[in-house]
């Protein structure tokens, strides 16, 4: 039976925790590009645009007196190299040509601006420390201080989203535990819901209701079906088949009238198959199934001593192989109408020759020197009605839903039906089971 898939990936809640991750990243990421952005602006243009006018104002003071001395302050230091000039300059200085030089070793922002102006080099370097420390005191801080206010804010609209969405959360969990057929059960707490209950919940929990009080409904009256059903139309059956035994136990019987007695006695056995199956595909789940430990080669033997009826005097030899005692915990009704279905199938489609049934692990292999089908008839194979006409024109007994039944049981166990064919050749299917099988 298939597992019930995993939707926590993709719940409400989660998905709001992803997106205010995702906002929370989008926040930072921007107030770091932001502080990226000032600090190069503040390099790049401020900086710069100070130490220029710094260097101009010196020269033209200089041009006035030739002693007058570079500027030395706290954030700016000065040196001036030249004819007649004998301060010494620093080593780390040494070695740099005219224009702008970022200083390596320095604080942040540290900045060498080197001019000339008649024979004499102007060299100023600007120590950063200050402004980094106005960065952090007008920027850095204030940005952590609106960054810590909007993550709380954030916080707090996720911690009210949840409280808003807990009830319709609840009530998710609530209908996938849903169960039909003990519908009153799951009714009892719909009062006791947490979270903030608004019109839309009410709305919610009166259709929740309303629709868990028809399902009731239909489960069971599917119930009162299922149980006159399977009394009154296998009474009439049974009688049919009786009395067809009957007949052909009688030694007056010619062999023209006991070959009509034996498809009165296989159509009756159709039918009956033919019900089962419809009951079980009417059933609204399928913990009415209990499984059991089952060997196959017995549920596959029994089906083939059945299909015999079908056989009608054809040269056909059908074999049983078994290449791995493969062993089922699975509802034995369905085991048997998968493939006894598939053995009849290939009984009635096989005109000489011979049908194996091949017992696998984790599988059973029904082959047939049969009539095969068309690559655009094994298509239609699994539609309701559909039966395959031999060469010559023929179409086989039948109601054309057997396959129908076979591919719908299959799908609601989980197991595959693999079919190939070639006309005129024959036909190959295999039922590969599950692992929980």
């Amino acid at each position: 039976m298939s597992a019930t898939p995993d939707l926590s990936s993709r719940s409400i809640r989660g998905k709001l925790g992803r997106k205010m991750t995702v906002q929370a990243s989008l926040i930072a990421a921007v107030a770091a590009l932001g502080i990226g952005l000032a600090s190069l602006v503040l390099e790049q243009f401020l900086v710069r645009e100070a130490l220029q006018g710094e260097a101009v104002h010196y020269w033209q003071l200089f041009d006035m007196d030739a002693t007058f001395p570079p500027p030395h302050t706290d954030n700016l230091k000065g040196y001036l190299t030249g004819p007649g000039i004998i301060a010494e300059l620093p080593e780390e200085l040494q070695g740099y040509g005219l224009g702008y030089h970022k200083m390596h070793g320095q604080m942040a922002h540290s900045l060498l601006y080197i001019t000339e102006h008649r024979g004499h080099q102007l060299l100023l370097l600007f120590d950063g420390k200050s402004v980094l420390r106005l960065a952090v005191f007008f920027g850095v801080v204030p940005l952590t201080l609106i960054l810590i206010l909007i993550y709380i804010a954030a916080w707090w609209v996720y911690r009210e989203s949840n409280l808003v969405l807990s009830p319709i959360i609840w009530l998710a969990h609530k209908f996938d535990r849903f169960d039909p057929a003990h519908a009153d059960a799951t009714l009892e707490d719909l009062d006791n819901i947490p979270g903030d209950i608004d019109w839309e919940v009410e709305k919610l929990v009166a259709s929740f209701r309303s629709y868990a009080t028809r399902i009731q409904r239909f489960v069971e009256r599917e119930r009162a079906f299922t149980r006159d059903a399977s009394h009154e139309f296998r009474t009439p059956l049974t009688v049919i088949k009786m009395a067809a035994d009957m007949l052909l136990s009688e030694q007056s019987l010619d062999e023209r009238d006991a070959k009509y007695v034996r498809r009165i006695k296989g159509s009756a056995q159709d039918m009956e198959e033919l019900i089962d199956a419809f009951l079980i595909l009417a059933r609204e789940t399928d913990k009415e199934f209990d499984d059991e430990p089952l060997v196959v080669r017995e549920i596959v033997e029994r089906e083939v001593q059945a299909a015999r009826l079908y056989l009608q005097d054809k040269p056909i030899v059908v074999e049983v192989r078994e290449q791995y005692p493969l062993q089922l915990s699975t509802a034995r009704k369905v085991l048997s109408i998968v493939l006894g279905n598939l053995i009849r199938n290939a009984v009635l489609y096989t005109n000489e020759g011979s049908v194996t049934i091949t017992i696998k692990k984790g599988s059973v292999e029904i082959a047939d020197t049969g009539i095969g089908m068309t690559a655009d008839q094994i298509e239609k194979i699994f539609q309701p009605y559909f039966r395959a006409v031999s060469p010559d024109g023929e179409q086989r007994r039948g109601y054309g839903v057997g396959l129908t039944i076979v591919k719908r049981l299959s799908d609601r166990f989980n197991w595959q039906v693999l079919v190939s064919s070639e006309l005129a050749q024959g036909t190959k299917v295999e039922v590969l089971f599950n692992e929980t099988s």
